[in-house]
């Protein structure tokens, strides 16, 4: 039994730490209670969504994990999942290095750093949708430069988007082009809270640019890589809206993507629960690559 002064004395310290902190608390409840609201509310539904049937006559009935094997035995769904991996690592692949390169460009001082920065940004500024179908059309077989292009040089006429193989390398391309100012961004700020000091007793040490970006710059950026991984892997992964401005999918299902999936099931052919279950597909997709990103970003 706890001692009636040790009580007391715990009870002392609740009490000044509540008139400390009490009214900060009491100002961010509210926005705790609304994210709460409409963050785990959609989470719940869709779960219970995902265990259920529905019938045509609109009644559901409670069928567990059936949405889920059905999805994981059908060769569409897993080719899915294997395209939405490929894009995240498409995208991530070419569009690191990039960010690290625009970043050292940014990041230092000299004459003209401002016009590369706005330069840079811009990509991200424009919006998906708007992008998606600006490089729609940039590829275009009858009006686009890069067909003509393609054309000039090989002689013959390529329909991009009507190949499997060209129309995933667009979309990735598109990827790569929107991620890397976002990431870009991230990896400039951890490069410039990086003292000078250091970079000059490296130089002084005799490290040549490759040895001070790999021993100093890589290992201190490691927090804001991790971060930038984290969220351009769940932007890609639930990226829809660009895929089906400018494949709708296709041809076939060469560049269906998960997500894409999810947008036909849930919302043009009214298959809810399938719907629900691929979401909570791709939920655990993304914990599977920000588990694997946090052990190597630990390994370094």
């Amino acid at each position: 039994m706890e001692p009636l002064h040790q009580s007391a004395g715990t009870q002392t310290r609740w009490l000044k730490s509540w008139r400390r902190y009490g009214l900060a608390y009491s100002f961010i409840l509210p926005t705790v209670i609304v994210l709460c609201f409409f963050l785990f509310f959609p989470i719940v539904s869709g779960l219970i969504m995902s265990l259920q049937a529905t019938s045509t006559d609109g009644s559901t009935r409670f069928v567990g994990l059936t949405n889920y094997l059905i999805l994981l035995r059908e060769s569409r769904f897993l080719n899915n999942l294997l395209l939405s991996c490929i894009y995240i690592l498409g995208n991530l692949v070419f569009s690191l290095p990039l960010a690290y390169l625009t970043a050292l460009i940014i990041s230092k001082k000299f004459r003209g750093t401002q016009f590369f920065q706005s330069a840079f940004l811009l990509p991200w500024i424009v919006a998906p949708v708007v992008s998606a179908l600006l490089f729609r059309a940039l590829v275009d077989p009858v009006t686009g430069p890069v067909a003509a292009l393609i054309q000039q040089l090989f002689g013959n006429e390529i329909l991009i988007l009507s190949d499997p193989v060209y129309a995933m390398m667009t979309i990735i391309i598109h990827g790569i082009w929107r991620s890397f100012p976002f990431m870009m961004l991230f990896l400039a700020a951890g490069m410039l809270a990086i003292p000078v000091e250091i970079y000059e007793a490296a130089r002084v040490d005799g490290a040549s640019a490759w040895h001070r970006f790999r021993n100093i710059t890589l290992p201190l950026t490691k927090f804001q890589l991790a971060i930038v991984l984290v969220i351009i892997t769940m932007w890609t992964l639930q990226d829809a809206e660009t895929i089906w401005a400018m494949t709708q999918g296709g041809p076939g299902y060469s560049t269906e993507v998960a997500a894409v999936r999810l947008l036909k099931e849930a919302f043009i052919s009214f298959h809810l629960n399938t719907g629900a279950a691929i979401g909570f597909g791709l939920v655990f997709v993304g914990a599977i690559f920000m588990g694997i990103y946090l052990r190597l970003i630990r390994m370094k």
